[in-house]
C-alpha cells in the first residue's frame, strides 16, 4: 500500500491505521511547544471519536484544549493550570481541594510534574503524582477529572494489614474504601490471584493485586485524614545527617 500524502484537509476515516506520517504531521502542526507522548496516545479512541474531521481541525482542537491527544508542556503551578478555560467544569470546592492536595503532596515529597494530561477511559483528565528526585517516580496517587468536572482520588496502597489499627479507627470516608460487601471487590477474578488480602474488623478482604483504593468525594475538610493515611503508607524520609568532620 502506497503512502498517503497528508495535508491539512486529510479526513480521518473509521478504523484509520496510525503511521509515522501522522505523528510527523501533528508535531509540525502543533509546533515545538508541544510534546507528543507517542506511547500513551490512544489513536484508536481519537480516530473513532473524530471521524470525518480533517487533520487541521484536530490539530486546532488540540491547541485550544478541546482535544487532548497531545499534552502541552506545562510550567504553571496547580493554581495557574486550574485557571485555564478547559477546567471551568471543575467546581470551586474541588479546585480548592486540588490546590491543597498538591501542596500537601509536595510536602510529602511528590509532585504532578507540572502538567495535566488526558484521562483515557477513566476520565477527561488525569493528574499523576510521582516521587520527586527519582527517575522512576513511584506513584502513590492519581486524580481523575470526569467529563462533568467531578474528581476522584485513587491511591496505590499495599501491605494494608500493616496499618490495620489505623484504618479500623479511621473516619468512615477513609475506612469505607477498604471494606467490600462480601469481602471482595467486584473486579476480582482468577487472573488477579492472589491479589491483596487483608483483614478489617476481623473480616478478610480480597482485592485485585493491581487495583487501587477509590475516594470519590475528596474535599479540603477530608484532606487531613487523606494525608494521614498516605503518610502511613508513604512516610516522608528524613534527610541524611552529614558526617561530623
Amino acid at each position: 500500500m502506497s503512502k498517503k500524502l497528508l495535508t491539512d484537509d486529510t479526513v480521518i476515516d473509521p478504523g484509520q491505521a496510525v503511521s509515522a506520517e501522522y505523528i510527523k504531521y501533528f508535531k509540525k502542526a502543533l509546533g515545538a511547544e508541544y510534546t507528543m507522548h507517542i506511547a500513551n496516545v490512544n489513536y484508536k479512541y481519537l480516530w473513532d471519536n473524530h471521524t470525518g474531521k480533517t487533520l487541521k481541525q484536530i490539530a486546532d482542537a488540540c491547541k485550544d484544549g478541546t482535544i487532548h491527544m497531545v499534552q502541552k508542556q506545562e510550567t504553571k503551578d496547580m493554581t495557574g493550570i486550574l485557571s485555564e478555560e478547559r477546567f471551568r467544569i471543575i467546581s470551586d470546592n474541588d479546585k480548592a481541594f486540588l490546590i491543597a492536595f498538591d501542596k500537601a503532596m509536595n510536602e510529602l515529597g511528590y509532585d504532578f510534574g507540572g502538567g495535566i494530561g488526558i484521562g483515557y477511559c477513566w476520565g477527561k483528565y488525569m493528574i499523576i503524582y510521582g516521587k520527586t528526585g527519582t527517575k522512576s517516580r513511584p506513584c502513590p496517587a492519581r486524580i481523575y477529572i470526569k467529563d462533568d468536572g467531578a474528581i476522584q482520588l485513587r491511591l496505590f496502597l499495599n501491605k494494608v494489614d500493616k496499618h490495620r489499627d489505623f484504618i479500623e479507627n479511621a473516619p468512615a470516608h477513609i475506612k469505607s474504601a477498604f471494606v467490600f460487601k462480601d469481602g471482595e471487590c467486584k473486579s476480582c477474578n482468577t487472573m488477579c490471584a492472589p491479589g491483596k488480602v487483608y483483614t478489617i474488623d476481623g473480616k478478610t478482604m480480597r482485592k485485585c493485586n493491581h487495583s487501587v483504593f477509590y475516594f470519590a468525594e475528596p474535599s479540603v475538610e477530608r484532606l487531613p485524614d487523606i494525608m494521614t493515611l498516605l503518610s502511613k503508607f508513604y512516610p516522608a524520609r528524613k534527610a541524611k545527617q552529614a558526617n561530623p568532620t
